[in-house]
């Protein structure tokens, strides 16, 4: 029963993966090279007001108009960037680290993570099954569908996020702590003793 609901969580994420539409198209060279290109400009475009948030709410205010503003627009162009990535990946498939290159695919990830869940939940599975074929990144995958769950206020299954607001950083819940290598090996990811060690946070829960 302990991994009941991550079994229950991952048969409604292939569930969703059959709501992903008709074959995908093989790409030419030239066309992988040229969504190369269009997936790193569009990395670099969703990049660009968040690199300098920090610095824009120190000068017009953090609950200023002009910061409501920024994030309106900041909210417009995810949406735009959001239809121009589901569109690519509708025709093409997610593009894997061996077509479009590191960069690229990792922007992928970064524009669906700035997208609206809906989108999340029927092209995670695709994600998730590059991952499995060494095409992307497993601490991708992880992100995503952690910030998801926290955001739902649901405990986390990977063990990828960390609430930084408290005075010891600490883990958001996980789900079935004793359980959470076994996830995570699953998508080739390192153990929760090695990530927490990396970011300085204690770890006595012993796996299964």
């Amino acid at each position: 029963m302990k991994n009941f609901t991550f079994v229950l969580f991952f048969c409604i994420t292939c569930a969703s993966c059959a709501q992903v539409s008709s074959p995908a198209k093989i790409p030419t060279t030239k066309q992988l090279d040229s969504l190369r290109t269009e997936l790193e400009v569009l990395f670099r475009k969703d990049q660009t007001f968040r690199r300098i948030y920090v610095e824009a709410e120190e000068k017009l205010g953090k609950d200023s108009f002009e910061m409501e503003y920024f994030w309106e627009v900041v909210e417009a162009q995810d949406k735009v960037f959001e239809k121009k990535l589901t569109t690519m990946v509708d025709t093409y498939g997610w593009l894997g680290i061996s077509q479009v290159g590191r960069l690229a695919n990792a922007a992928q990830w970064t524009i669906l993570q700035h997208g609206t869940n809906a989108s999340k939940e029927k092209y995670g599975p695709l994600l998730k099954a590059s991952v499995l074929k060494n095409e992307s990144q497993p601490n991708h995958y992880a992100r995503m569908i952690d910030r998801m769950l926290v955001n739902a206020n649901k405990p986390q299954i990977y063990g990828s996020q960390i609430n930084y607001d408290l005075e010891t950083p600490a883990f958001y819940e996980i789900k079935d702590p004793a359980f959470v290598n076994q996830r995570r090996a699953e998508i080739g990811l390192t153990t929760i003793q090695e990530f927490a060690n990396s970011k300085n946070i204690p770890w006595t829960i012993a796996q299964e």
